[in-house]
This record gives C-alpha cells, sequence and structure tokens, in this order.
C-alpha cells in the first residue's frame, strides 16, 4: 500500500530556505502547500512556482491549515522559538535548521512541549545525514580503528558570509562550530569534559562585531579522548570540509568532493575541479536525505537522529567554547 503524500509549509526563505525548497519541490512524498517570508514578495515569488501554493508574511494562517502535516523552519535562529512552539501546539511536526536556540532554556522549552504534545521536533544537523560522515560513523562504530583517541574536524567557508547574516548568525561558535561539535560528540558518543580556545579575526568587519573568523578548539573526554575543531570563515579555495578519526587499530578519513572527478595531465602540470564551491554544493544529498527523514518522522516510520540531549549539549559545548576563547583559559564543562 502507497503512502499518502504529506503537506507541509516552509518557513524562511533565505540561503538555507533555498535549499530545502528545491528539497520539497522535488521529493515526491511531499507536497508544498505554504511558504512563509516576511518579505511577501519573495514568499510570493517561491509559491508561484508550484501549483496549490500558498503565501504569507506569517504562520497564522499555516497552523490553522489541516492539511499542512509538517514545519521546515528557516528563518533567522533568534525566531525559532516561537515559530517552532506555534506549530507543535498546532499539531505540526517541526523541522528546524540549528540551532534551535542559542539559549539552553528555550532549546529545553521547546523539546518539552513536543514531548508533552507528542509531535515530532528534528533539528537539522546535515552532516549526520551526509553519506561520506556516515560512513566514518559507521567504521568507528564497528571498531574498523580500535579504540578512538584523535578526532579531527576542518570546516572553512566559501564564501565569506555576508555581514548582514554574520550580525544575526549566534556567532561562529554556534554558527559554524556547533557542526563539529555535533560531529565529536556523535563518534565519540560522549561529551567532552573541558574545552580550550583560541581565535582571531582577521577580517576587520567581523572583528567589529565582536566575532572571529579563525578558531582552534580542543576538547577533552572522559575516555581520554581528544578532538581538535579547526574552523575559518575563509577558505578562497573551495568550501573545505574535512574530517579525521585516529584509534589504535588505524585511521578514517572524509576528503572533500569536487564537481567531477576529472583529471587533467599535460606537461604544464596535472590540474582537477576546485572544492565544490559552498555548503548547498557540498551537502545536496545530506540535505535531500535529511528531508527524506523527516518524511519517514512524519509517516511514523523513525525517531528524530538528534535528541533533545544532543541539541542542548551542543550549544553548552558552544557557550564553553566561546567562554575559554574570550577568557584565555580552559572551561570545565558542566552538563
Amino acid at each position: 500500500m502507497s503512502e499518502p503524500v504529506l503537506g507541509v509549509a516552509l518557513i524562511g526563505g533565505g540561503r538555507i530556505g533555498k535549499v530545502h525548497y528545491a528539497n520539497i519541490v522535488a521529493n515526491q512524498r511531499l507536497k508544498l502547500l505554504w511558504v512563509v517570508d516576511v518579505d511577501l514578495k519573495a514568499a510570493e515569488t517561491c509559491a508561484s512556482k508550484v501549483a496549490g501554493c500558498k503565501f504569507s508574511a506569517t504562520i497564522d494562517e499555516v497552523v490553522k491549515d489541516e492539511n499542512v502535516k509538517g514545519v521546515v523552519i528557516c528563518t533567522p535562529t533568534a525566531a525559532h522559538p516561537a515559530l517552532i512552539l506555534a506549530s507543535l501546539r498546532a499539531g505540526k511536526a517541526v523541522l528546524c535548521e540549528k540551532p534551535i536556540s542559542l539559549a539552553v532554556n528555550e532549546i529545553d522549552e521547546c523539546y518539552n512541549e513536543a514531548k508533552k504534545l507528542n509531535v515530532p521536533l528534528l533539528c537539522g544537523y546535515q552532516r549526520r545525514s551526509d553519506p561520506s560522515f556516515m560512513a566514518l560513523k559507521k567504521a568507528c562504530k564497528e571498531g574498523q580503528v580500535g579504540t578512538v583517541q584523535i578526532v579531527k574536524t576542518i570546516s572553512r567557508d566559501n564564501p565569506v558570509p555576508t555581514l548582514a547574516y554574520l550580525k544575526i548568525s549566534g556567532g561562529i561558535f554556534h554558527d559554524c562550530g556547533s557542526h563539529d561539535i555535533d560531529l565529536c560528540r556523535w563518534i565519540l558518543e560522549e561529551d567532552p569534559s573541558e574545552v580550550y580556545c583560541i581565535a582571531s579575526a582577521f577580517n576587520k568587519d567581523i572583528a567589529a562585531i565582536n566575532d572571529f573568523d579563525t578558531v582552534l578548539m580542543c576538547l577533552k573526554y572522559p575516555s581520554g579522548a581528544i578532538a581538535s575543531i579547526d574552523l575559518s570563515r575563509k577558505a578562497c579555495y573551495g568550501y573545505d570540509q574535512r574530517m579525521e578519526v585516529l584509534g589504535d587499530k588505524g585511521m578514517v578519513q572524509t576528503m572533500n568532493r569536487q564537481p567531477t572527478t576529472t583529471i587533467v595531465s599535460t606537461a604544464e602540470g596535472i590540474n582537477s575541479d576546485p572544492y565544490c564551491y559552498s555548503f548547498p554544493q557540498r551537502y545536496v544529498q545530506a540535505y535531500a536525505d535529511e528531508l527524506d527523514h523527516f518524511v519517514d518522522i512524519l509517516h511514523g516510520k523513525a525517531q528524530p537522529r538528534l535528541s533533545h540531549e544532543d541539541a542542548r549539549a551542543v550549544a553548552i559545548i558552544a557557550d564553553a567554547a566561546e567562554e575559554s576563547c574570550r577568557s584565555g583559559k580552559p572551561v570545565q564543562i558542566k552538563f
């Protein structure tokens, strides 16, 4: 028996909203019923490309629409909690882009409400749906590299995000570093006990908003494992996303993706494609698979890959990393 196509609403049509918009439209298990954006003209433009899709500047009508079974939230972080709570209270399952909130108490409020109402809430850390990172996780879980001792991640942006975005991003620790913090927790299956972090701001505009563009983070775990996280807002050679795990029996790595595998070798040298331009290209499969996971949740076939504990722990660790950076001292992490 075939499953029914489910109606969803997209809230927020910015840079990540456009990624989810394309995936919703392409997913044959979903029907886009609403596009909501404070820029009403932008919402109308997106909605006009999908038969029967409506648009609005608020979610007031969305939460009343019984045909909407799920909501995908892609607004700036500050708007997340209110939108999540309104959607949950209307019985709509929620896929919300990370982070749920910068405040742990608001994260707790959203997840506690979801639990009380028995309505699913999925936080969108898409790297857990990426085939390469999933394969790395599987290798570690199966013991292929033995006891994990060191985890290294590299996350370097291309292009440099706009200043308008950076001002509302929550800062590099929550906006960028949270992805890597989540990956390290996921691989090691434990929370760190201590973090030491140093950072710089080479970009004067980023320094002017009291943020950083270059970060090194070191995390110590109760098992003895150590993780290092290397963050940068600028990688002129392309979007740089790598990970390496060292164990007592071997090593596993994930490398950067390129648009094609073509290599041209001549007397002048050897050339290949640059790395993927940015996150929509690098994580094209991850975002599509994450959305499909959300559809499985809507049908009751799966539980959210990220839990309340995951979301709140990442926020706590990101806060501790920033505290260490600004104080110049290691910070003991309290959960």
